[in-house]
């Protein structure tokens, strides 16, 4: 008999159990939802000064700012492959991505601007092309894994069966999701769903800086390995517990912190209970910062 209660407290422990159950069925993220109650927006912040450019540079992207025409496709140098067709380095793919993305000065230019990149296979072989969203100066930013198949289907982030987990997680908190900004750590989906390789994130990672830079959220959420590796590095410890400090480029530093990627809300009790216990403290810390 002994045994069998310890068991059933192991397994209340699994499940994050943590009152009696009463007479009456009670939503616990409903209960302490009320809590938290965001405090005023702040006005908008002003973007940190660029680096110079030239005078050509500078006119053309001011152009492109002023009458919202597209920015040309970045020239992809050509190198010789087996079947004729060019292909940059990595090192030029990198530089090229750069360039590119610092050159658009809206989400719409971005966006251009990565549909017309050609220096990076995944773009080929994906179905769309995922451009983060949301409004600007949110108070989270949420970067999500690569596109999954939904995402790629629709060309939505954070969509399918992501986009579901991600309303419950939403639903007891004072958010909505068009409060938030979103966006995937990849514009495009792998082939099949595979891993991306080191060369693709390191491609991809210039598009994911300037969204956030034109975006200018509040703080970062990083939901998943991936993102957290981009953005801090695969030898850094996921700051999960508490927040950590991102150096952006053109941007500043901006409050980070990790959390599990809402998809794993179906992994186990603790992967569900790891989530919740990392969204209560970034509502906490939304609450409390003036």
């Amino acid at each position: 008999m002994m045994h069998d209660a310890l068991s059933l407290l192991r397994l209340y422990t699994e499940w994050g159990v943590d009152t009696a159950v009463t007479d009456h069925a009670t939503d616990h993220r409903q209960s302490g939802a009320g809590a938290f109650r965001l405090p005023p927006a702040h006005a908008p912040r002003t973007p940190a000064p660029q680096p110079a450019r030239t005078a050509a540079g500078a006119a053309g992207s001011t152009a492109a700012g002023r009458t919202g025409a597209p920015i040309p496709p970045t020239p992809v140098p050509p190198t010789t492959q087996g079947d004729g067709a060019a292909l940059p380095s990595l090192g030029e793919s990198i530089e090229l991505a750069r360039q590119a993305a610092a050159q658009a000065t809206t989400l719409d230019a971005l966006r251009h601007a990565m549909e017309q990149f050609g220096a990076c296979s995944l773009r080929g072989t994906a179905m769309h092309t995922l451009v983060p969203s949301g409004p600007p100066n949110a108070p989270l930013m949420l970067i999500g894994e690569a596109p999954d198949a939904d995402e790629d289907r629709s060309g939505l982030v954070f969509s399918g069966l992501c986009g579901t987990l991600l309303d419950t997680l939403l639903a007891p908190l004072p958010l909505e999701r068009d409060q938030l900004a979103l966006a995937t750590a990849l514009p495009w989906r792998p082939p099949g769903g595979r891993p991306p390789s080191d060369a693709e994130q390191r491609i991809c990672l210039p598009f994911l800086q300037r969204a956030m830079t034109l975006l200018a959220p509040r703080r970062l959420v990083l939901c998943g390995r991936l993102p957290t590796t981009m953005l801090l590095g695969a030898s850094t410890t996921p700051p999960r517990r508490d927040w950590a400090v991102l150096e952006l480029p053109g941007h500043g530093s901006i409050p980070v912190i990790a959390m599990r990627h809402p998809l794993q809300l179906r992994a186990s009790p603790t992967a569900r209970r790891e989530i919740w216990q990392t969204l209560m403290m970034v509502m906490k810390t939304l609450r409390d910062t003036p």
